[in-house]
């Protein structure tokens, strides 16, 4: 359930429904069952050690998943990944002489800098990645500043910028406090309570140890809240221990990996504010679901996820420090129409469903088919001319 997972999901979901066929090419997760409207392809993996819950891909040894792809028609790929699914997409698309598009979505080297022993690894896997997005014919980011994070990477062609969008509507004044209602419930709330939200992947590069220890100092200075994390990570247990260390055991809920999304709807319902202080993300997805429900975001100035974000407008600026953070959200709970403000402008500045998400990426695909196509023909026109000047000559 993570942005990247969603966003493909989502692209191949809206496709299908409003514009031709559209297949899902993924992994194996253990025993999932897929329920969605589209074609599925999966390919065996394994996990991924040390970075549950994601996977490594093995579809070069699964032969009934190469019969499965064999058999479809396509007129374009879509890559999410610049690995073994990515690597899958760019050798299919030269072998059926078809479009690939790439969205860069994550900051690799971080990923490569936590997982590989030295320098050298890292410039390596940084090589070959950037290798692939500089082979595709077209390749996404979903703001400008993922963008300069790739040309900085050594990516040496052109991007253009694709945002990224929500499937959540925006709730009816009725729905909203049933999902309110249910919210609380779930997490054991007051309605009066103070609520802060996290959702997303439970790592330390996601700066989640910034919000336990700026939890900390709002429990020492005796402020009363209570703040929820929802996902799943490495980093989960130790999380779980400092909140233990911290005396914070009444204050801080778990809810563990979400899968539906309604009960998703209910925690963003009873939020007041959505606490997202990575440096690590792009485009967040969660700070548009979160503006859905009219609730604002508070992030890092001057990283990927901040773009967008104006002060007091449509969110909130901090420092990266637990002090900055702990300040802000003192501020903002003794001043709720400064919260209510931002939320409104989150929803009508940050809020995109991906139903208007995919109809403009459906023109974008059109486009780059019939400049494909095009390039063929021309090409088949010059080895065509050419043999025809030997001849005369």
């Amino acid at each position: 359930m993570d942005g990247v997972g969603m966003t493909a999901h989502n692209y191949a979901y809206w496709m299908n429904q409003k514009h031709g066929k559209s297949s899902m090419v993924a992994p194996t997760v253990n025993d999932y069952k897929d329920h969605v409207d589209y074609k599925v392809i999966r390919f065996k993996s394994v996990l991924l050690p040390g970075m549950n819950p994601y996977r490594v891909g093995l579809p070069m040894i699964d032969f009934k998943f190469k019969k499965k792809l064999a058999k479809n028609n396509f007129d374009i790929l879509h890559a999410h990944c610049p690995f073994i699914s990515g690597q899958l997409a760019l050798k299919l698309s030269r072998k059926l002489d078809i479009p690939l598009v790439a969205t860069f979505h994550t900051k690799y080297r971080d990923d490569f800098k936590k997982a590989l022993p030295g320098e050298m690894f890292v410039e390596f896997l940084m090589t070959l990645t950037m290798d692939f997005y500089n082979s595709v014919d077209m390749v996404w980011v979903p703001n400008r500043a993922t963008g300069e994070t790739l040309k900085e990477y050594g990516f040496t062609g052109e991007f253009e910028v694709m945002p990224n969008g929500t499937d959540f509507d925006i709730p009816e004044k009725g729905k909203y406090l049933k999902y309110r209602h249910k919210g609380l419930e779930e997490i054991k709330a007051d309605n009066d309570d103070f609520i802060l939200l996290f959702v997303g992947q439970h790592r330390w590069e996601k700066n989640v140890r910034t919000i336990l220890d700026s939890l900390k100092i709002l429990k020492e200075k005796k402020e009363s809240f209570k703040m929820v994390f929802a996902g799943e990570g490495y980093a989960a247990k130790e999380m779980k221990t400092l909140v233990r260390q911290y005396g914070l055991t009444e204050n801080v809920v778990f809810k563990g990996v979400i899968t539906e999304r309604s009960t998703m709807k209910h925690l963003y319902a009873c939020a007041d504010l959505f606490i997202f202080p990575s440096v690590y993300d792009n485009a967040p997805l969660v700070m548009r679901e979160a503006a859905a429900f009219d609730v604002p975001s508070i992030v890092v100035r001057n990283t990927s996820s901040a773009e967008g974000i104006l002060e007091d407008v449509n969110g909130f600026l901090i420092s990266n420090s637990p002090a900055s953070l702990a300040e802000k959200i003192m501020e903002l709970k003794s001043n709720p129409s400064a919260i209510k403000r931002a939320g409104e402008g989150a929803r009508k500045s940050i809020y995109r469903h991906w139903e208007s998400i995919v109809d403009e990426v459906n023109i974008k695909y059109e486009d780059i088919i019939n400049r494909h196509k095009s390039k063929h023909d021309i090409n088949s026109y010059l080895s065509v001319h050419d043999c025809e000047r030997v001849l005369t000559y």
